[in-house]
Formats: structure tokens, sequence, C-alpha cells
């Protein structure tokens, strides 16, 4: 059960009505205590990185575990044939001996004394291989950076003996809830623990503003193509901006940063550059859309800049001077003030096979042209010419 269920919240798929909250906030500083347990249990952290190894390394010592940290492959070898473990978190990135090999060396070792121990990869917040491939590699779990202390606590939580879990009931499951909520978004690189900071906790506030963010995405996607192909650098960057500060707040930093560049863009007066980035901005911003909406319970379909309107075509390719002579043949039509006819030859073109960025901005035309925004449609097509 996660939060979501314990604190009974109402879902509509259209509408989601965030209501029926406990009225204290999520502990997120809930800690994991073994130190009046009887029983040991180690932890063996190898990671290159100094400043997160010291990080990781205490909040594995404040749960009460045995913990030793090295800096490299070659010395989590050299520990595992002295001492038995039973946890090793390998970070992928190591000098000489990245933690894939580390692990097949871990197993294959006749004189590793750790063959039995439970396994995790600690990756980098983006990576290019998919979970797949470690769970192949035979890990038996991914942590993601930055990590969360809920996080590591529950994979603790799920290893350790029954006997050396507190008697208190009440914080084990809410550490499990708030490590599931946690895990389950930053599969879309949300990063929900950090973010609760900034609501104090507020997990109904926090899900409300998680909530716009979602709703905001059809217009303000299609605004922002439309001041992007206008070249209205100042439009494109208050847009950018907003976003930039609305993804800060739920914890998607990562498309924060995305936002962040477009802004910088803008500023430069680099729109050419934006146009050319676009895609790979609105692939993240999908991203963070789709994951906060299956998990606010909201309809998680994305209907605004990337949709396809026309999806047949007649396999027919333009050259440039032809699409040219078409977008200046329904300019003539609009100088002429028949918007039927222009629309009539936007239609007509569409049914050519168009490369990706000229299918968008045929796609931004019709959307001015069915909210009636001549002067937006007019600028995009003089921009093609």
């Amino acid at each position: 059960m996660s939060l979501l269920d314990k604190f009974d919240l109402i879902r509509k798929r259209e509408n989601v009505e965030l209501t029926g909250f406990e009225d204290r906030p999520v502990d997120i500083e809930k800690q994991l205590n073994l130190y009046t347990r009887d029983g040991q249990f180690y932890v063996l952290l190898a990671d290159a990185d100094y400043s997160e190894r010291i990080e990781i390394e205490r909040m594995i010592d404040q749960t009460g575990c045995f913990v030793t940290s090295v800096s490299s492959g070659m010395e989590c070898m050299m520990e595992v044939t002295k001492d038995m473990y039973n946890l090793i978190l390998l970070s992928r990135n190591m000098p000489r001996m990245d933690g894939i090999q580390t692990l097949r060396n871990i197993k294959s070792s006749t004189q590793s004394k750790c063959h039995d121990a439970k396994i995790y990869i600690i990756l980098d917040e983006k990576v290019d291989e998919p979970d797949i491939y470690f769970e192949n590699a035979g890990f038996d779990g991914i942590i993601r950076k930055p990590i969360d202390r809920a996080i590591l606590q529950n994979i603790i939580i799920g290893l350790v003996p029954e006997k050396m879990l507190p008697d208190d009931e009440d914080l084990i499951e809410d550490i499990r809830e708030i490590a599931e909520d946690a895990e389950t978004l930053k599969g879309c690189d949300v990063r929900l623990i950090e973010s609760l900071k900034s609501f104090k906790g507020d997990m109904n506030a926090y899900m409300e503003a998680a909530g716009k963010f979602c709703d905001e995405y059809d217009s303000y996607s299609a605004d922002m193509l439309d001041a992007l192909y206008t070249r209205n650098n100042n439009d494109y960057m208050d847009k950018m901006r907003h976003c930039r500060e609305s993804a800060r707040k739920i914890g998607a930093m990562y498309l924060a940063d995305c936002f962040d560049d477009h802004v910088k863009m803008a500023k430069e007066d680099s729109l050419d550059v934006a146009e050319s980035n676009w895609q790979s901005l609105v692939s993240e911003w999908e991203k963070v859309i789709i994951g906060l909406s299956s998990w606010l319970g909201k309809n998680s379909e994305v209907s605004g800049t990337t949709d396809v309107l026309v999806l047949k075509t007649n396999g027919i390719r333009l050259k440039s001077k032809d699409l040219k002579e078409r977008v200046s043949d329904i300019l003539s039509s609009l100088e002429m003030n028949n918007k039927e006819e222009a629309e009539k030859k936007l239609s007509k073109l569409s049914e050519y096979d168009l490369e990706a960025d000229v299918r968008r901005k045929m796609d931004q035309v019709k959307r001015a042209f069915e909210k009636n925004n001549i002067n937006i449609a007019v600028d995009i097509l003089k921009g093609m010419i």
C-alpha cells in the first residue's frame, strides 16, 4: 500500500480531487535504527566519488549497520576476500574495474567470502543502459543518484533478519511507503523526497502542484511553439522561466535544467538552436508528465506539441522549392482574407511526407487557424519561406 492509498486519495481520471489526506505531514526524516537489536548486518560500499561515498556511508551508518567503504573495484575485491558482507553497493563507474566487472569478479572468485551477498549497483541519474541490462548482469537491485535515505533504508529493511528490525511497525511501514513512492517517481526523473522538503512534508500540497504542472502541459507547450516559430524571444523566455520554476518545485530537476538551457538560448537570441533542441526537451517533459500522471491517477495521455495531426500521407516528399511555393500559396490566400481556402491548402500540403520539424509547424498553423490566431499562423508560415 503506497502513501496515496494510505491517505485515501480520491482520484478521477480527468480531474483529480486531492482530498482525504490526514492532517499530519509526511515525515521524510524518519530514521531506521538497528543499534538496539540483536544481530549484525555488514555493508560494503565501493564508490570512486569521495564526497558521495562519505554521504552514503553516513546514511548507512545511521541505520546501525556496520559499513566499510572503498574507492575502487580493486579495493572492493580485497575486502570480499577478507570479510563476509551481507550487502554490497557498487558504483557503475570506477577506475580500472567498473561495477559490472567487480560484480563478476566477486561471483567468480574462489577466495570471495561474499557469494551469498546481495549486490546493488549505484547509477548516475542519467545512464544509457536500460534496467534490464543490469538485471541480466546479475545485480539484485539498482540505486540511482542522488540517493534518498528512505530508499536506502527500505533496501536494508528488506534484507536484515526480522529480529534486527525495530518493534515500531508504523515506522517500518512509513519508511517503506515513502521509499516506494520516491522510487516510482525517480523512474520519471522526479525527486519526491527532496521536493517534499519545500512543502514541509505536506503531500496534499505537493500533489496539487504536481497535478497543476501536468495540466499546464498542453497549453504551455503549444504556446511555446507559437513563440518559437514566430521568433518571439521574450514570450518564449517568459514561458520557459515559468516552467523551469514549476519543474524545480515538484522535483523534476533534470527537466528544470532543460528549461533553463532554453531560457539561455532565448537570452542569446538563439531560437534556431532552441528549435533544433525542441524535440529532446519535449521528450523529457513528456516523460515527467506521463510518470506523474500515472502516480496521481490522472489520464496519462499527452496530446500537445508532438502530435502529428495528419497520420496518413501520400508518400511523396516535397523538394524545398516546392514546399516554399505551397507555403507562399497559403499566405496569398490569407492576404486575401480567405481563411477557408488557406485551410484547404494547408490540409492538402499536410498530406505529403513532411520532415518532423515541418510537420510540427503545419500542426501549429492548424491550431492557430482553429483558435483564429491568424497573425500567429502568418508568422509561422513566413518563417518557412
